[in-house]
């Protein structure tokens, strides 16, 4: 791992979402810690390390709130909303681990700094995994047209990627997940790793999928059912009520 050039850097504790390097993210951000964290990083032109929460719910999170590993982020934007919180557009650039610091954070418009060291992808030659990357992108392109949730552009700005490190990030950061699932995701510092998991959140999900759809087409035919023999029994009351032997009986009924 590399020593990064800053000795601290601002930090900005994120709730339910995990920041991919190379993943552009819109934040609102209403904590004055976070919204003092994002000034200073404009300020001295820094980046930010953005760091998920274990648990959401902490309105004021310390150390051991946060996991240790994140990402170090530019900020690209910053706009004040009407009702005082702000809305950050942030760029993920690299893994980092948090080796000391946590200083400041005494007050509730203090941010906290940290030092950390760059989490670089562990070597790997490239060519052996070429063939995972394929399978990667073919797979990931099934999910996308299946799920119908990710628009065709960024589907193709995607798959068509050159590195695979910011292909398997990105894709990542497009499957629905829980914030703790991405999070261990984040960790694996072995791109084959990363590869093999995304493959199988995939192929689970492409599965998960399939049986829905499923389901929904079992449910939808006994509705149909259901609702026929409904319209053959209301029909056939109506004759029957028609003929004379509705509820009141017939004729032939009477006289019996």
């Amino acid at each position: 791992m590399t020593a990064l050039t800053a000795e601290t850097y601002p930090l900005m504790p994120l709730r339910d979402i995990v920041l991919f390097p190379s993943m552009v993210a819109p934040l609102v951000v209403g904590r004055k810690k976070s919204i003092a964290a994002l000034k200073a990083a404009i300020a001295d032109r820094s980046p930010v390390f953005l760091v998920t929460q274990k648990d959401a719910r902490v309105d004021d999170p310390d150390h051991r709130h946060l996991y240790t590993l994140g990402t170090l982020a530019s900020v690209m934007q910053l706009l004040r909303l009407p009702d005082g919180t702000i809305k950050a557009l942030v760029e993920g650039k690299c893994r980092a681990l948090v080796v000391g610091g946590f200083e400041g954070g005494e007050t509730e418009d203090a941010f906290y700094s940290v030092r950390l060291v760059e989490a670089p992808d562990a070597d790997v030659d490239r060519a052996d995994v070429a063939a995972y990357v394929r399978e990667l992108a073919k797979t990931f392109e099934q999910f996308a047209v299946s799920n119908k949730k990710l628009p065709r552009e960024v589907l193709k700005s995607i798959t068509s990627l050159e590195d695979p490190t910011r292909m398997v990030d990105l894709m990542a950061s497009h499957i629905p997940l829980p914030t703790k699932e991405k999070q261990k995701m984040q960790e694996f510092v072995s791109l084959p790793q990363r590869i093999a998991k995304v493959l199988e959140i995939l192929y689970r999900e492409m599965e998960l999928a399939e049986m829905e759809r499923d389901i929904h087409a079992r449910v939808k035919k006994q509705m149909g059912s259901t609702q026929r023999n409904y319209y053959l029994a209301e029909k056939m009351r109506a004759i029957q009520e028609e003929m004379g032997q509705g509820e009141g009986g017939d004729d032939l009924g009477e006289l019996q």
